[in-house]
């Protein structure tokens, strides 16, 4: 019989200030569900909010694909990115491409922008 899994999704206060500082300078609509999972998943790890600016275009409202690449990008930035990437417009990669080999930090950070964008 499978174990019970509990998972509490919480973000912190450094995060929080990220998201709406990303949210505040694209000026996305509160009810634009998919630019604010994309966005809680960029702000949610300092590696990809400290080079927002190579993902996204602000000036445009758009992604930039090309980042993924990009050479200087972790295994497992490169996977948020298109995780965040595939919640704002489908962007093409699998669950298990995404989850595989994540970190725990990275993994519920992924888990926290699926729920953002389909529950918010």
């Amino acid at each position: 019989m499978p174990s019970e899994v509990y998972v509490k999704l919480e973000i912190e206060e450094d995060h929080l200030k990220r998201l709406s500082n990303l949210l505040e300078r694209d000026k996305t609509h509160l009810q634009d569900k998919e630019r604010i999972a994309l966005f809680h998943i960029l702000s949610g790890k300092d590696s990809l909010y400290q080079n927002i600016d190579k993902i996204y275009d602000f000036k445009d409202h758009t992604i930039k694909p090309e980042c993924l690449d990009d050479g200087e990008w972790t295994n497992e930035d490169r996977k948020l990115i298109a995780l965040a990437f595939n919640l704002y417009n489908n962007y093409k990669i699998t669950p298990l491409e995404v989850f595989s080999g994540l970190s725990k930090d990275s993994f519920l950070l992924a888990l926290a922008g699926i729920v953002e964008r389909i529950y918010s």
